[in-house]
């Protein structure tokens, strides 16, 4: 299965907009803080969930999805300290994946067998690094990050 992940674009459309129709995905996943409405056709094709800027009650804090795939923002399993907590829900729930906004920081990390991603932040980036997203791929277990332009950042082998 091949999964787009976003989060972070902080009311930014260009990227939220763009990427469904370029990217061929089975999934897209966005991780909050879009500030969008949950009415706002830029979130149709995602599954998407409530970042701490988020202010549409309708959004649920997490999901998980096909048994295999946990996501929430973050904010709410301190992943600014350690995914720990993260992972150990993930786990708990059966899932291989847990995808994580928040940080704003691109990140691949096995925690308790749970791979802890996170995309990074579409707009406004907290590392040294450029804003990004991710793609994962489930089938091939490789996560790819890419640059805004589309160009690879990074691979990541997942084990």
């Amino acid at each position: 299965m091949k999964v787009l992940i976003v989060s972070d674009n902080h009311r930014e459309k260009t990227m939220i907009e763009k990427l469904p129709k370029e990217i061929d995905a089975d999934l897209y996943i966005h991780l909050g803080d879009s500030e969008l409405s949950s009415e706002d056709a830029l979130l149709e094709p995602y599954e998407y969930v409530k970042g701490n800027t988020d202010y549409d009650t309708s959004f649920r804090t997490e999901q998980l999805y096909d048994g295999l795939i946990y996501f929430t923002h973050g904010h709410l399993y301190h992943v600014n300290r350690d995914r720990n907590l993260l992972a150990s829900k993930a786990k708990a729930l059966g899932a291989i994946y847990a995808l994580y906004g928040h940080t704003h920081i691109a990140k691949v990390e096995k925690i308790n067998d749970v791979y802890c991603i996170n995309p990074g932040s579409i707009s406004a980036s907290r590392s040294s690094e450029p804003e990004t997203y991710a793609v994962l791929d489930t089938e091939e277990k490789i996560v790819t990050f890419y640059k805004r332009d589309g160009e690879v950042l990074k691979q990541v082998e997942l084990e």
